[in-house]
């Protein structure tokens, strides 16, 4: 048994970033602000995402309320 897990615990890569909660693709950033620059999407309520596509479609996917702020605006702005 002890050979199993040390074989196994050889070959698991970290991904280094922050991974999207709807698609698992590694996001190559992991401070807000890098984030951001990427191009990942909030969403205070769930997390990060890779796009609005699949922020998007998580939403719809587990009914989750439109808590995110469109790029580019204010949540004041009308």
């Amino acid at each position: 048994m002890l050979r199993f897990l040390r074989r196994r615990s050889a070959h698991i890569e970290e991904p280094e970033g922050t991974t999207c909660l709807w698609c698992r693709t590694v996001i190559p950033a992991r401070t807000s602000e890098e984030l951001f620059l990427a191009g990942a999407v909030l969403d205070p309520g769930a997390g990060w995402f890779c796009s609005n596509s699949c922020a998007r479609q998580y939403t719809v996917r587990f009914r989750v309320q439109p808590t995110r702020t469109p790029p580019h605006r204010s949540p004041t702005s009308h």
